[in-house]
């Protein structure tokens, strides 16, 4: 899935979301080299950035929470089904370790 692509698809996941009820946010769309490295330096990812690439380098992956009265909260729904609703679009299947991050 290229940047294009995913974006459509995220935006299509997005209002699905909204119109089921949930209160979405996204974090991370893109991230440089740098902020990757730190991320990976502070123990927070598994890709360094230079040898191991995240897909939010890219501008492939997105961290999505939810919200409820100005506090996160799991999805309604459960993690597992808005990634298996994810992957009917196309998308990478759930990472256990990283429930919010979805990619292309």
């Amino acid at each position: 899935m290229n940047r294009v692509e995913f974006t459509r698809e995220i935006v299509g996941l997005f209002q699905e979301m909204i119109d089921d009820g949930e209160h979405p946010i996204g974090d991370f769309w893109k991230r440089s080299d740098e902020e990757q490295k730190r991320l990976f330096d502070a123990g927070l990812s598994k890709c360094d950035g230079i040898i191991i690439i995240s897909k939010h380098q890219r501008g492939c992956g997105l961290d999505i929470y939810f919200i409820e009265n100005g506090k996160l909260v799991d999805p309604k729904r459960g993690w597992e089904y808005w990634h298996k609703r994810w992957e009917a679009r196309g998308g990478s299947p759930m990472i256990e370790w990283d429930k919010g991050h979805f990619e292309g």
